[in-house]
């Protein structure tokens, strides 16, 4: 039943590798693309780094005032531009609202930031080829840019996107890896219930490709494999498969405009979809950096519990499939033991993993995906599975039901749900 307390969602941003703005990123989704590419070889054995980055982004399309570009790094202004996207999308620009009645909240991580910035202070320190740290206190305030540190803070993309939309609500930044956008989104719906605000905009940002954050990553996990000029042009990222070849590092941002439905009718507003529920839960993964199967299928039962939605209600679940058989056995067996045959479908042979932007962005591409009564199917998969008996959706479809469930993990055994229905 439709209730004028209900939380919706009203408008969509995104800035993605296969697509910048909602009609780009539909489109992308629809025709098949996969982001996923070879981006540097490593190491003696000339091993291959896949990765699926955004090109040919530029912040200034999106941020104003343009002097504001100095004090955002990459990773800031694409959180920036896929907020002022999903702004305009809800057709906000023109709207009077209660600035004290806005929030932002976002999920965010560790942002790599651009080693260029530290290049002269490296070099300034380098005496006979070998570096002296000793002289980097002294050369970092004459070689270092000023605000250099302010441009990478993990909550700079809510700083920012708050001041641009005079938001004096709530305003948070939640950076819990590939579960913090889900997180944020959970905590803005209870900001909303609470009436603590009638609108806040939700996003997420990551950029895993960044090379100083390949090489934060775990190693193991990652698809580093040797180049295969055959399958370079076939998406290498297979979760749930047999032959799965590890976690594919992704970029991007996402963000959509989350409010109170008498809010939105009152100011014309189009609906989306309904926020109906979310849950996140923990547990230690039975081996290092392997998930936990535990908290995966609590995390989702509490989240249909709480949108009062079964299982077999669900047109799909989207699944995090990281690619890599270990995690996915643990979520294999959670989804197999939460919701049984539901259909599953995964976003990561399209667009990577993405840390903390990920939960968002696989979320909207299943919710415009709705908009097409579609679900999109995994690409690339080879037909047979590791050791489950899930319901892979390999292919696109139609969809049966308005409601689809996002689930989200980290390899340290944090988990998140939330239940969407879509209105269209």
């Amino acid at each position: 039943m439709v209730g004028v307390d209900d939380i919706v969602i009203t408008g969509i941003g995104c800035v993605t590798s296969i697509g910048i703005g909602r009609e780009a990123f539909t489109q992308g989704l629809r025709d098949g693309k996969s982001a996923v590419r070879a981006i540097n070889e490593t190491g003696e054995d000339r091993r291959t780094i896949y990765a699926a980055p955004v090109m040919d982004f530029e912040g200034k399309r999106y941020v104003k005032p343009r002097k504001a570009l100095k004090v955002m790094s990459p990773e800031v202004q694409m959180a920036y531009s896929a907020a002022q996207l999903a702004w305009q999308d809800a057709g906000l620009e023109e709207a009077e609202l209660e600035s004290d009645r806005l929030g932002v909240i976002y999920g965010s991580e560790l942002i790599p930031g651009n080693l260029d910035d530290l290049v002269g202070g490296v070099k300034a320190c380098a005496a006979d080829g070998k570096l002296d740290l000793s002289r980097w206190g002294q050369v970092f305030e004459k070689q270092v840019y000023p605000l250099w540190m302010l441009r990478n803070l993990p909550n700079m993309p809510a700083c920012h996107v708050g001041i641009a939309i005079d938001a004096r609500g709530p305003n948070n930044t939640i950076a819990q890896d590939e579960v913090s956008s889900l997180l944020a989104l959970q905590e803005a719906a209870l900001m909303i219930e609470r009436d603590r605000a009638d609108l806040i905009v939700v996003g997420g940002i990551g950029n895993r490709c960044a090379p100083s954050r390949i090489t934060h990553c775990w190693q193991a996990s990652c698809d580093r494999h040797p180049y295969d000029s055959s399958s370079h042009d076939s998406p290498r990222c297979r979760p749930f498969a047999f032959d799965s070849r590890g976690i594919v590092a992704g970029a991007g941002a996402g963000a959509i405009v989350l409010e109170r439905r008498s809010h939105a009718v009152r100011r014309g507003a189009h609906v989306l979809a309904r926020y109906r529920g979310g849950a996140s839960r923990c547990a230690a993964p039975e081996t290092k950096y392997g998930g936990s199967r535990v908290s995966s299928q609590l995390a989702v039962e509490a989240a249909l519990a709480e949108a009062n939605v079964a299982a077999s209600d669900l047109d799909h679940i989207n699944a995090q499939g990281y690619a890599f058989r270990d995690l996915d056995l643990e979520e294999a067996a959670a989804i197999e033991a939460s919701v049984g045959s539901t259909p599953v479908t995964a976003f990561s042979p399209r667009i990577g993993t993405a840390g903390a932007g990920c939960g968002i962005l696989e979320l909207l591409a299943s919710l415009v995906g709705m908009q097409d009564s579609r679900r999109f199917g995994m690409l690339g998969h080879p037909g047979a599975s590791v050791d489950c008996e899930l319901h892979l959706c390999l292919e696109d479809g139609k969809t049966n039901s308005p409601y689809f469930l996002k689930h989200s993990f980290t390899p340290l055994g944090h988990a998140a749900a939330v239940v969407i229905e879509s209105e269209v």
